[in-house]
């Protein structure tokens, strides 16, 4: 596997790895490392492999814009054949799109084939990603060096010269078969559902100790312009009326995207119940799910949003609260088959005050929702434990080509 980033830090890479490890295969991992790290490690099972490609914004920036303008890294490219030939390695699993390119260049020379991993809809992720950033340079260098058209063309080359493509949802992969005139059975689907082992955490009852008495609007997970969440706080002026509703934000992301939404909830007059927590450990988020009144998923609803799923998504349904999702497609369609919340129209404020409005006068329904939600991914088979079965059986399959 290869990344463009830390490790540990993805939760895909790491559910797909263990998954992998324990069906019996091996893996490396060549990705960045950050200050304090060291350059080889085994973790976790996975074999790692770092190399410095920049520990600051700065140099991140400058390897970003030179593999923008070739799509090719020359740090991983440098250190890619050394470490495809001392491991033996024939595959090599790219984690999303910026890498394909350094991949496919060097693959070739080592008889190695080239996996793709769609985490998301890259190109079009780019729209959106920098919406709120201010920096003059950042400007400037998103809009000359990650202009989605010419990473929509390098898309193609991706899916088209790649042995295999994981996409992150079905309404990836329809697009991709459609897009580019590819065979289905080359894609297949790994979602982003959720270990079982996550509805076992344990609950800890004081994590909303400051917000007794109040009816609890969550948002957990990364923080951005296409996350949605300022139509989330817009729509908290639809609820000023109740006021023992709130909106907790919880995560983190950049400094622009969260100084943008402060200063929107500040504007909308609604910052003294819009509440930012900030970035939490992983184990509190079965407890600030399951406390919750209403977990909401507001993203907006365009080409990066409508092809990938959230981790938070099948996290929330484990957590047996109520879901209030945005229309985007993989949301709506997800939510609807399982009962497991209502959908509001996405970038519509006033739709989704009216939807809280919907739960936050039926207990009797957010039960309802909750258990189903519950249902669907503990007892059925919208987790990890069946989800993984679908990558594991493709590797084993390819393997047993392979030595024939």
């Amino acid at each position: 596997m290869i990344l463009n980033a830390p490790y540990p830090a993805d939760l895909r890479v790491k559910k797909e790895a263990d998954a992998l490890i324990r069906a019996g295969i091996t893996i490396h991992l060549l990705c960045l490392r950050r200050r304090g790290e060291s350059t080889n490690e085994i973790f976790e099972g996975i074999n790692i492999t770092r190399i410095d490609a920049g520990k600051n914004n700065i140099e991140l920036a400058f390897w970003d814009i030179f593999m923008a303008s070739t799509f090719s890294h020359p740090k991983f490219k440098n250190a890619m054949g050394p470490w495809l030939l001392a491991n033996a390695i024939k595959t090599i699993h790219v984690h999303d799109l910026p890498l394909c390119g350094t991949a496919l260049e060097i693959a070739p020379k080592y008889r190695a084939r080239v996996i793709i991993d769609l985490h998301e809809n890259y190109p079009e992720a780019l729209r959106t990603w920098f919406e709120w950033k201010k920096g003059l340079f950042v400007k400037i260098k998103n809009k000359l060096f990650m202009n989605p058209e010419r990473w929509t063309k390098h898309e193609r080359k991706a899916v088209l010269k790649c042995q295999n493509v994981i996409a992150v949802v079905d309404e990836m992969k329809n697009r991709l078969v459609r897009q580019y005139e590819i065979p289905e059975e080359k894609v297949i689907v790994v979602s982003n559902t959720e270990e079982k082992s996550f509805f076992n955490q344990a609950v800890n009852t004081d994590i909303y100790h400051n917000f007794e008495g109040k009816f609890k609007i969550v948002y957990s997970g990364g923080i951005g312009p296409h996350r949605g969440i300022d139509t989330a706080i817009e729509g908290m002026t639809h609820l000023r009326a109740y006021p023992d509703i709130d909106l907790i934000i919880i995560g983190s992301g950049s400094k622009d995207a969260v100084s943008y939404l402060k200063r929107l909830s500040e504007k909308m007059g609604v910052d003294s119940h819009v509440h930012f927590l900030g970035h939490q450990p992983f184990q509190k988020f079965y407890s600030f799910m399951h406390l919750a009144d209403i977990n909401v998923i507001p993203h907006k609803s365009n080409e990066h949003t409508d092809n990938t799923v959230p981790h938070k998504l099948f996290q929330s349904m484990m957590s047996g609260r109520p879901l209030l999702v945005s229309s985007s497609r993989p949301l709506k369609r997800l939510v609807e088959m399982t009962s497991s919340g209502l959908v509001f129209e996405a970038n519509n404020p006033a739709d989704f005050a009216n939807k809280v409005l919907t739960l936050y006068r039926d207990r009797e329904m957010r039960s309802r929702l909750g258990d189903n939600g519950k249902q669907a991914t503990i007892e059925r088979t919208l987790n990890w434990d069946n989800e993984q079965k679908t990558l594991v059986n493709f590797y084993l399959r390819s393997l047993s080509h392979e030595e024939s």
